[in-house]
């Protein structure tokens, strides 16, 4: 119950954060989704992209603060670049990072020599994150996956030929002490913020979350799946140098560059595709009772065959940075028994939810951002 107890002075669960959204087109009006994506939890949508093509992304910062695009595995000009760095030669601000109302279009190359070898997947697994300030962006929220595959691996819908289903996994300790939102989700969460001491260990450490796409104890949705479906899963590493990972698919084995074994290592800012044919949990021990651990689900069902196959060189994506309460348990059924430390009655929070409302924690909500994406194939 460390991290999911309300109270005086405790966030518990529930946070403010920011995440990346995406929309049809560039009016930001109708937000994209499908059932697929629901898995995706606090990730912002999928970028994918074939070796040759150049990907446009406009960005509208809906949020409160300055946010930009930073990605991995794609070259860009200066223009499109998302981080700050020392430039002496530079004589104006940084452009691609986009203020509060703004919108910013960001051009990337995908080139020749930068995508899978005949040795790898025929996709490769990178990132993409805001670096306005790296770690309290992405410990906000900002954080998406990005694809770049072989050509003529891309069906016109932009899913893999061959490929039944794709998920996509971040593995990462989300420290909400290390937050733009801190000083919000105390003041919105605990029952008395004139209490909180932000420098006090037990406090620090009820706001690092063991996620996997924002969600702890087995409350990701949508890992579900058919017998004998061919299965991609896109593993991408991000925090700190507490964030290293031992993931393990129990019961099953993967395809990892070129080897079968039933795990893998995870690392910050690094990523990795494994192929599977049909529990999947992080076996660092600290982690996996910290609830870094989910299941997945496989039915005896057929899916249907993909859409026809068609190559794009030009694709277009519309994203948005968006604030919103994130619940780190938002499937209450599966919540954890907690525990009235003022009484030491064993209780169950109400409506089957994790978030308690003892005198030290503060639920499950915080709040963050996120970014929202629509695509064009051209």
């Amino acid at each position: 119950a460390t991290y999911f107890t309300q109270g005086t002075d405790r966030i518990g669960g529930q946070y403010w954060k920011v995440h990346y959204v995406g929309y049809t087109d560039a009016t930001f009006s109708e937000k994209t989704w499908s059932e697929d994506m629901k898995h995706l939890g606090i990730l912002g949508p999928v970028i994918k992209a074939e070796v040759g093509d150049t990907v446009l992304v406009t960005f509208a910062n809906k949020a409160r603060r300055s946010y930009s695009i930073m990605a991995h595995g794609v070259s860009f000009s200066k223009l499109s670049e998302g981080a700050p760095y020392l430039d002496v030669c530079a004589t104006d601000e940084f452009r691609a990072h986009v203020k509060p109302g703004e919108t910013f279009t960001y051009k990337w190359r995908v080139p020749e020599n930068g995508g899978p070898t005949e040795s790898d997947p025929p996709c490769l697994t990178y990132l993409y994150y805001s670096a306005t300030d790296a770690v309290k962006d992405t410990n906000s929220g900002l954080v998406g996956p990005l694809l770049v595959c072989r050509k003529n691996t891309l069906n016109h819908d932009g899913t893999q030929k061959g490929i039944d289903r794709e998920f996509y996994l971040l593995f990462s300790i989300f420290d909400e002490n290390d937050s733009w939102y801190l000083n919000k989700n105390i003041e919105a969460f605990t029952g008395d913020p004139t209490k909180v001491d932000e420098n006090d260990a037990d406090f620090m450490e009820s706001n690092k979350m063991h996620a996997v796409n924002g969600y702890l104890y087995g409350n990701l949705p949508g890992l579900t799946m058919c017998k004998n479906d061919k299965v991609s899963w896109h593993l991408i590493g991000l925090g700190s140098h507490y964030d290293m990972h031992g993931v393990h698919f129990q019961g099953n084995t993967i395809d990892l560059r070129g080897t079968t074994r039933d795990g893998l290592a995870l690392f910050p800012h690094l990523s990795g595709t494994a192929l599977m044919q049909p529990d999947l949990v992080c076996r660092t021990f600290d982690h996996f009772v910290g609830g870094m651990k989910h299941l997945y689900e496989v039915s005896s069902c057929r899916s249907p065959s993909g859409a026809q196959q068609q190559r794009g060189a030009m694709r277009i994506y519309y994203i948005a940075a968006e604030e919103v309460e994130w619940d780190y348990a938002s499937n209450k059924s599966s919540a954890p028994k907690v525990y009235n430390i003022s009484s030491y009655e064993e209780r169950y929070p109400t409506q089957k939810t994790v978030v308690g409302t003892g005198h030290t924690y503060s639920g499950g909500e915080i709040l963050k951002h996120h970014f929202m994406m629509s695509t064009m194939l051209y």
